[in-house]
């Protein structure tokens, strides 16, 4: 939709295509240009404001609006795939037209289109906040009012997986991604930057520097609120990376015949099978990483600059209990091997003088 500002019979005019594609001129007051570009601006937004709030807006309309606001944010890559079970199911109906127990039937019902079985919670739990998401975008934006959405139900949002690799596991998947180059760089990388899959998948040449061995896996342009870091290189990724680059045909460091990977769910997902590993995804190498740093000791603001978080209290949430010293200090508090072997003694009819840690200096009476 666009407007320009031009003079008819020696007035101002603003000129655009109105909802049926018609050109619709408009008188302006304005004399100057200036201010004609002002008045033309406002007089074409209220226009279409006015054509926007009273539209009868679709699920599948608001559905495609809130999918292009969202650009090229994963969760706006997302809605391609979400909403092929979505909009089959919604896509023709009104907001208002949402009932609790529509919702309920959808979920119901809801069942994976290529093999036709059930779909997990955390899918549903998903599918359903994205389309929450866009009624409240909606909204926002004046298309519908408040009193048009109705509480859209979903189940409770499943525990994360709590899933790392041990040093064997790690050794398997090596083992049976070794004949695979991409992939195997793909998941060393993973594993030694912790980055997430689509950071390391969009990691160009350039933002490798041997030099000063450092990887930058932030984007200067990137828009999307997953935070990235800038890491060390370790010794054996710096090799790998050398002969990855020594045989590099594309600006990007992944990459399969000279072209970038988009995904290595597919292969990623067979090389776990061969390797017997169970329930496994890419972004459990940014876990295994996050662990591993965690079971050395490193502070949790150090693991949270590694893993790009902009708040440490998320790492330590997650993280805190695989450091050596999680709650050691509570522990020693209220270790009483010590009062055991008083207690050993006393039996034995010794008696002791103990001094409580809490109170002042107490004899434990015999019996």
């Amino acid at each position: 939709m666009t407007y320009r500002i031009g003079t008819l019979n020696g007035r101002k005019v603003v000129t655009f295509n109105d909802n049926n594609g018609a050109r619709r001129r408009i008188r302006l007051s304005a004399t100057s240009i200036e201010s004609a570009a002002v008045e033309g601006y406002k007089v074409y937004r209220e226009y279409w404001d006015k054509i926007e709030k009273d539209r009868e807006w679709s699920i599948s309309e608001i559905w495609c609006g809130y999918k292009k606001h969202l650009g090229d944010r994963s969760s706006g890559r997302n809605m391609l795939s979400e909403g092929k079970s979505i909009l089959p199911f919604f896509g023709g109906l009104r907001p208002s037209d949402i009932t609790e127990e529509l919702v309920q039937t959808y979920i119901s019902t809801r069942v994976n289109l290529r093999t036709g079985k059930p779909v997990s919670d955390g899918t549903l739990w998903t599918e359903l906040g994205r389309l929450r998401d866009a009624l409240q975008y909606a909204r926002k934006r004046n298309w519908i009012k408040s009193s048009e959405i109705t509480y859209i139900p979903r189940p409770s949002k499943p525990e994360p997986r709590d899933r790392w690799l041990r040093d064997p596991e790690i050794v398997f998947l090596f083992r049976e991604t070794m004949n695979q180059p991409h992939l195997y760089l793909a998941v060393h990388l993973m594993l030694a930057t912790a980055g997430r899959v689509t950071a390391v998948l969009e990691l160009t040449w350039d933002r490798v520097n041997f030099v000063e061995n450092y990887i930058d896996l932030r984007v200067v342009t990137d828009k999307r609120q997953k935070k990235r870091a800038s890491v060390p290189i370790t010794k054996a990724l710096r090799k790998l990376l050398t002969d990855a680059k020594s045989r590099s045909t594309c600006d990007h460091v992944v990459e399969w015949h000279g072209k970038p990977i988009k995904s290595i769910k597919t292969a990623f997902n067979h090389a776990a099978k061969r390797a017997g590993l169970v329930d496994v995804t890419p972004h459990v190498m940014r876990h295994t990483a996050a662990v591993r740093m965690a079971a050395a000791g490193c502070p949790m603001e150090r693991i949270a600059a590694y893993l790009g978080h902009s708040d440490p209290a998320i790492t330590r949430k997650v993280y805190a209990r695989f450091s050596p010293d999680h709650l050691r200090m509570e522990a020693d508090a209220v270790d009483v091997g010590h009062l055991v072997k008083l207690a050993v003694n006393e039996r034995r009819g010794t008696r002791v003088r103990v001094r409580s840690r809490v109170h002042a200096a107490s004899e434990i009476p015999r019996k």
